[in-house]
């Protein structure tokens, strides 16, 4: 059975029965990485976000009992992606390419068409997984899924099965954002949100929406639909008297998670209701550091607690930055919390090369309120430093190729010196033997009368051909005197 037959085509929702609810975390959910969330699925297309969010659900829905996928090679025929992922047959080939430039998949085998009573073969992808060990959420930057322990979340399967292939992508950048910050973040004792402060601007920024009147919208019909709940509203302070707090919000669960096993899964011979079946021995991969990622531990007091200390901490830095350098209490609240710390540190700090003349407080709270792009001469200074440091790699990289080949061309001269000792050594008829041996090697006329015309020339093509009969790596000085 083909791996893109395993998961079932999402059952259909008409947008007025509302979701039943994500079952818990006892069962039913993959260990997603966390970059799904902060490089594709904010920075990428409805059908991109479709197909990747397929081949990790085939990929990473399906474990051995060591935690391993058991197949990387998804096949991906085009009518599995029309009714899995809900992608349209013209919209395929576009999503497969953007999939593939932005780093998250690579083909493995292309596709075959039906031709002359042979049938044809669909292409087969597979995640692609970085080289590197450093973890990134930068778009630019971005060469395959981190490999390494932990930066994963465990996701309900609904979440791909259900909301993906048939929301907005809207709605799966909302939904995405408040599962990301609840069940994708760990504190220290391995317990994991149950809740998240999130306002609004935040969801927007982490969610990549521009629009306010779409994001509003959004979140009311995700609520509705029952997908996600607001815990508690948010509460905006004007006068900066500190009383600003953001709203809460939670995933939506199923009242009673099915007593079904652990996540990781052995492949059943039938699914039942579009469930992962298991068995009571499989035993879930582990996150990270290896803790205990489900939400049956975790600890909401010591979490809210914990949270609220790191936004308030946040917030206080931002606001402290902001009024540093001259804006008033009111303007400095209502800047950090449109945008976060980071980006409020990275405008301060390059304010000055934006040549600011007459209002340098207007350019800057215009900057980040827009979230302009760095200044030109960052830019420049930036790009001049990637170019000499890949100047240096290449400068690097020649002298360590010409070592090589020295090195390279050395250890030939001792193979044929040591050849030319046993060559030496040979009766008339052995040495007559490798001459006419080599001349037939030869592949050319050129090289042909080459060899018949210069005794240089013959003398080291048979010596190599000596080298190559006997394996001749080298002798040691000794021999060759």
């Amino acid at each position: 059975m083909s791996a893109s037959k395993n998961v079932p085509a999402p059952a259909h929702r008409d947008g007025k029965q509302p979701f039943a609810g994500f079952e818990h975390l006892e069962a039913n959910y993959i260990y997603c990485p966390n970059q799904f969330f902060e490089v594709c699925l904010r920075h990428h297309s409805r059908g991109c976000v479709r197909l990747v969010a397929y081949i990790l659900r085939q990929t990473l829905g399906w474990l051995d009992q060591n935690g391993d996928p058991l197949s990387q090679e998804i096949s991906i025929p085009y009518l599995d992606l029309k009714r899995r992922a809900r992608i349209s047959t013209r919209a395929i080939p576009t999503a497969i390419a953007e999939a593939e430039s932005g780093g998250f998949i690579r083909c493995v085998a292309p596709g075959l068409a039906n031709a002359n009573g042979q049938r044809g073969q669909a292409a087969q992808y597979q995640l692609r997984w970085a080289d590197s060990d450093q973890y990134t959420d930068a778009p630019k930057l971005f060469r395959g899924f981190y490999s390494g322990d932990g930066h994963r979340s465990p996701i309900p399967n609904g979440f791909f099965d259900v909301l993906i292939p048939q929301e907005t992508l809207g709605m799966s950048k909302v939904v995405g954002t408040v599962l990301r910050h609840t069940v994708g973040y760990q504190n220290q004792f391995g317990g994991r949100r149950s809740d998240a402060p999130l306002s609004f601007s935040y969801i927007q920024r982490f969610a990549n929406i521009s629009d306010r009147t779409t994001l509003s919208e959004t979140l009311k019909r995700a609520i509705k639909q029952g997908f996600i709940r607001r815990v508690s509203d948010g509460n905006f302070d004007p006068r900066g008297g500190g009383q600003s707090r953001p709203a809460h919000y939670a995933v939506k669960w199923l009242k009673e998670a099915e007593n079904s096993a652990k996540t990781a899964k052995l492949r059943p011979g039938e699914l039942q209701d579009g469930k992962n079946p298991t068995e009571d021995t499989a035993k879930p991969r582990p996150v990270g550091d290896g803790k205990n990622p489900t939400a049956t531990k975790t600890l909401r007091n010591n979490t809210f607690k914990q949270q609220t200390a790191a936004v308030a901490v946040e917030n206080s830095e931002a606001y402290r930055l902001l009024t540093d350098v001259g804006f008033d209490k009111a303007t400095a609240t209502e800047l950090f919390e449109g945008r976060g710390l980071q980006e409020i540190n990275q405008q301060i700090a390059w304010l000055d090369e934006r040549n600011p003349r007459n209002n340098k407080l207007g350019m800057l709270r215009k900057a980040i309120e827009q979230n302009w792009s760095k200044p030109v001469k960052v830019e420049q200074a930036e790009k001049k430093d990637r170019l000499d440091d890949r100047a240096r790699r290449q400068t690097n990289q020649e002298q360590l190729d010409d070592a090589k080949a020295a090195e390279a061309k050395r250890e030939q001269q001792r193979r044929r010196d040591a050849a030319q000792v046993r060559f030496d050594n040979m009766s008339e008829e052995e040495r007559t033997a490798i001459v006419t041996a080599t001349f037939e090697r030869l592949n050319s006329d050129f090289f042909r009368k080459r060899f018949r015309q210069n005794a240089d020339f013959q003398l080291q093509q048979c010596l190599d051909e000596l080298c190559r009969r006997e394996g001749i790596v080298a002798l040691s000085p000794s021999l060759i005197t």
